[in-house]
């Protein structure tokens, strides 16, 4: 009966994209098909694992995911016999700052506020040359823990003589490194910069300013070859009046945003005073999402409900920097959506979603002193269409359905033990890095049994190390390359 099911949906995909004039795409033969897999799509009604085949689009795109072995008469560019691998979709972080990878183990007992101005004792040194690498090996390190998608904040940058003038080498930098890596990305672009990454603190810019410069940004992206860019996105702001100015851009160039807002245990009496600014700008819609999120009043909930926006949940940085536990089944039970992200390298010290989802989940069994507050289901699916949701692209990522991406990752269930009642539980509870035989985007292996395929990521490694180590003899700022 499930294969029916199945294959009826699977039928009406192919009217739907048929009637929207994809027929040639449908009909051609598949790019790939993944055959013996144990799949856990993620998709809304369908829990159980299906036992079967994925196949893929010559656009990297899912054509079918059914039970069973693939029809005798389907020909595919590519076999692969997963043995029996767990599939389930590449993980999505709605939280990243990817060039922080370079700067791992900082501030160990220090709350948000002190790290990130021992943090930037070091990367206010780094040029747009070294924050081009950081974010291609960030980007990389991602990759090969299993994250496909990702939300980054990037490192903004004002001008200054690190940057020749160019008040946008920074986000040209990090975007490029995104797209080299080849990682589905949204690219968080803060309009006003972040006034000190130069050698002399740039000024706060008018709104006029500011809105020249997201211009002028998004003019230069729409100029760039093809890449995994799924969209741009604002990193917002909350102080004084900046939350107007964020929602006027908003509304005008038709961008969604993801805000930090309430972290630290240091300033939540600041935060929470500033919400009423949210509320009377505009901000508070569904295109917008908060990070972090953790010191709320019912009043704020209540709002953030009504307005249908979101949050993302970083338990591992959360707990790393003691900014407390978020409320996890109040938000969800409240109609908040809620995603997860891995945070930067230099707060979380590793971008491990298995690690993540561990954390979380045991923070909040802990909170509320019950083992039955939250599931390993429902962490891995904040941890993949709960992100997805709240990035505004649970159409394209999230889930193994057909017409979506193929992002996916291949696990060997060998050291998970016997799924005696729930296979979700043996691969939350126990599944790591050393478990995931591959990494796969757009129906593409990129990692391979931990070894990233397509760069040389040592050398990567060993390069960004020793601009790390320049960075902190203080070596002075060079330029970056024409």
């Amino acid at each position: 009966m499930r294969k029916l099911l199945v294959d009826v949906r699977n039928a009406i995909t192919v009217l739907l994209l048929a009637a929207l004039g994809d027929a040639a795409a449908l009909a051609q033969s598949p790019m790939v098909i993944i055959r013996n897999a144990v799949i856990m799509t993620m998709a809304e009604g369908q829990k159980t694992p299906i036992t079967g085949y994925l196949s893929v689009d010559t656009n990297g795109r899912i054509l079918a995911v059914a039970a069973g072995e693939p029809p005798a008469d389907l020909r595919a560019t590519k076999l692969v016999d997963a043995q029996g691998d767990y599939m389930i979709p590449g993980f999505i972080s709605a939280h990243s700052h990817i060039w922080q990878t370079a700067y791992r183990g900082l501030a160990e007992d220090k709350t948000t506020p002190p790290w990130g101005r021992d943090r930037s004792k070091y990367d206010s040194r780094a040029t747009p040359d070294d924050t081009y690498w950081f974010t291609l090996y960030g980007s990389l390190d991602h990759l090969q823990h299993g994250i496909t998608t990702v939300f980054d904040f990037a490192k903004g940058g004002v001008g200054g003589a690190s940057a020749k003038g160019d008040n946008l080498a920074f986000d040209k930098a990090q975007f490029r490194g995104k797209a080299d890596s080849g990682i589905r990305f949204e690219h968080a672009f803060t309009p006003g910069g972040a006034p000190g990454n130069g050698p002399v603190p740039a000024p706060p810019m008018t709104f006029k300013e500011a809105r020249l410069r997201l211009k002028t940004f998004l003019d230069w992206v729409a100029a760039q070859p093809p890449s995994k860019s799924l969209r741009l996105m604002l990193s917002g702001a909350v102080a004084g009046d900046q939350p107007y100015g964020a929602a006027a851009l908003m509304k005008e160039f038709h961008l969604g945003n993801e805000t930090h807002f309430l972290e630290a245990p240091d300033n939540e009496g600041l935060q929470q005073a500033s919400f009423g600014a949210m509320v009377s700008s505009g901000l508070m819609q569904p295109d917008l999402f908060f990070g972090h999120f953790i010191h709320t009043t019912d009043y704020i909930l209540e709002q953030t409900a009504k307005a249908g926006a979101g949050m993302s949940w970083q338990p591992l940085s959360n707990g790393r920097l003691a900014s407390g536990v978020a409320d996890i089944p109040k938000y969800l039970k409240m109609g908040i959506r809620v995603g997860m992200g891995v945070d930067g390298e230099a707060s979380a010290d590793l971008a491990d979603p298995f690690e993540n989802m561990r954390k979380g989940l045991y923070a909040v069994r802990d909170k509320y002193e019950d083992a039955a507050i939250l599931s390993p289901y429902q962490v891995l699916y904040l941890h993949t269409m709960g992100s997805a949701d709240v990035m505004l692209v649970k159409d394209k990522v999230g889930s193994l359905e057909p017409g979506k991406f193929a992002d996916f990752l291949l696990i060997n269930p060998a050291r998970l033990g016997v799924a005696l009642e729930d296979p979700y539980a043996n691969l939350v509870f126990v599944a790591g890095e050393r478990d995931v035989d591959s990494v796969w985007i757009g129906g593409t292996m990129e990692v391979d049994h931990d070894k990233v395929l397509n760069h040389d990521f040592p050398k990567i490694q060993a390069d960004v190390y020793g601009r790390v180590a320049a960075e902190n003899q203080a070596k002075p700022q060079s330029a970056p390359p024409e």
